[in-house]
């Protein structure tokens, strides 16, 4: 019983902090991923 409950609090912590770092540091709006010198939106 220890093992699952460790598991699912590992999976927990690791999914948030997945979510964390895909919302703030990958992902971009079509504005700021497509601003270069040639491509105007």
């Amino acid at each position: 019983m220890k093992a699952v409950i460790t598991g699912i609090l590992a999976a927990t912590i690791l999914s948030v902090a997945a979510a964390f770092v895909l919302d703030t540091r990958v992902q971009e709006s079509a504005e700021q991923r497509f601003a270069t010198s040639g491509v105007r939106l």
